[in-house]
This record gives C-alpha cells, sequence and structure tokens, in this order.
C-alpha cells in the first residue's frame, strides 16, 4: 500500500515538473521557410524571425521580458479571417470616393490576393506561433504571426496602418534550406583570439567553445545573411549573453572578417 502511495506522488510531481517546463514546438515547424514577405527559421531553440533571434519558451510570460522571445500565442481560424476580409471589402466600397484609381485598384489586389490565399485553407483552428521583442514592447501598431495548416507555414500581418488591403496579408511560406552565398559558409568556424567557436549551417551558428558563462555549448548564438557574394550581416551574441548586429566579409583568404555592435572587430578562421 505504501509503495502504491509513493508511486502516486512520484507520477504527480512528476506531471507538475513536466507541466512547469516549456512546451516544445511542433516538429511540423522545424526548419527553413521562405515567403516574397521574407525568411523563417525554426529551431528546437530559437525562431530567427526577421533576422532577429528570439529564443522559444512556450508561452509568453506575464509581465515584462528580456531579448527577443518566441511562443504560442492562442489560436485564430479561418472564419475569423473570413469575417476580417468581409470588413476591409467593406471598408473600401464606404470608402471608394476618397481613393483616387490607381490607389484603389491597388488595395483590391490585396484583398483579392487574401481572398485566394483564405481559400487555400482548412476549417481547422490554428495555434499562433509569435514573438516578441522587449526592445519594442508596446510600440507600434503593426504586428504579425505565423500559422501551420497542413503542413504549410503561413505569414500573418496586421497592419491597419498602411492602408485597408493591409488590414491582414496571409502569405504562405515554401520549405526548404537555404540557398546562395550563404551555403558557403558552412562549417566549423573558431576565434584563436577570444576562445570561441561555432558549427554554422545556412547561416545559423551554433556553438562549439564558448568564453563566456553566458553561454553554453549547443546554444545558438549567431545568425547571418547574405547581403553580396562575399558579405554578410546578421546577429551575435556576445560575451554579456545580448545578441548585437554585425557586418562580416569573407576575405580572399577564407578567414571571416567582423565587426559588430561596440565598434568591435575580430577575424573567424575555419576549423
Amino acid at each position: 500500500m505504501r509503495r502504491v502511495f509513493l508511486s502516486i506522488i512520484i507520477l504527480a510531481l512528476s506531471c507538475i515538473t513536466s507541466g512547469a517546463a516549456a512546451q516544445q514546438i511542433n516538429e511540423q515547424w522545424l526548419g527553413f521557410w521562405d515567403s516574397a514577405d521574407g525568411q523563417l527559421i525554426v529551431t528546437s531553440k530559437n525562431i530567427v524571425d526577421a533576422g532577429k533571434i528570439c529564443r522559444w519558451v512556450g508561452k509568453i510570460p506575464a509581465g515584462q521580458h528580456t531579448g527577443c522571445i518566441a511562443f504560442y500565442g492562442g489560436t485564430t481560424t479561418k472564419k475569423n479571417m473570413l469575417a476580417t476580409l468581409q470588413n476591409m471589402r467593406e471598408a473600401l466600397r464606404d470608402n471608394v470616393q476618397n481613393m483616387d484609381a490607381q490607389y484603389l485598384a491597388g488595395e483590391k489586389k490585396l484583398v483579392d490576393t487574401l481572398e485566394t490565399n483564405l481559400q487555400s485553407l482548412s476549417d481547422s483552428t490554428f495555434r499562433i506561433v509569435d514573438t516578441s521583442d522587449a526592445d519594442y514592447q508596446g510600440s507600434g501598431d503593426c504586428g504579425n504571426y505565423y500559422i501551420m495548416d497542413q503542413g504549410v507555414a503561413y505569414s500573418v500581418r496586421q497592419c491597419e496602418s498602411a492602408g485597408l488591403g493591409s488590414a491582414l496579408i496571409l502569405t504562405p511560406m515554401r520549405k526548404g534550406p537555404a540557398t546562395g552565398p550563404i551555403t558557403a559558409l558552412d562549417g566549423n568556424w573558431v576565434s584563436t583570439k577570444w576562445k570561441y567557436g561555432y558549427t554554422l549551417n545556412n547561416g545559423l551558428g551554433t556553438a562549439t567553445a564558448t568564453n563566456s558563462a553566458k553561454f553554453k555549448v549547443g546554444d545558438e548564438i549567431i545568425i547571418l545573411r547574405a547581403t553580396g557574394k562575399n558579405t554578410f550581416e546578421g546577429e551575435q551574441v556576445y560575451q554579456d549573453g545580448k545578441f548585437y548586429s554585425v557586418s562580416a566579409v569573407l576575405l580572399p583568404d577564407g578567414r571571416l572578417q567582423f565587426k559588430g555592435d561596440k565598434n568591435i572587430t575580430w577575424i573567424m578562421e575555419r576549423k
């Protein structure tokens, strides 16, 4: 009897512990996603949204937070979005006298594209994947988030201040590996001066050696995107554990020359 009672206690404690842990993102999200609006990179630890690395926390914390975080942020449905579409069409009809022909045609095109993309959605309830950057908490009247339907990720943008046709923009994304100059950086990189290193894969770098208590081996500490054949920009963790903007040039000898915020320069070499 005592053994059964202890088993129940252990099971209860296990449930409490697992409930407190961050909910993992669904594996369907993992990978690289591209669309006309930009690129999204999803790993089990982070979401890279518009070049910003946001750590996955499962759900948004109460109160203020630090850095950029990613989380499940509620739900939405096709029905809800179709209602918004209807409101957008009515708003266009009500304001047709206040728009010139060219502007009106552009807004109608946005609304027609939205309707086409909405028709491709199933009638499911979609979990919202959202991000929040501490540097911009409470600022701006536009926002974007992501949903998944039938294995396809969609970017959802809301920015009515940009025009009636931008009150809701739904864009399907294509899953696939990154291509172009960024893949030329794939492999192991080290800094002999700063005694740290990482492995780059499609622009996302995972630490292989650390020089700080603020990040550990296995953490994703850098994201780069190509700006030219041999030039790159992105974000990297410094020794204080915070992300800073960086730029890099691939030199003729194969080394990467970096320049970052705080007027810091350094060299990374292939290992």
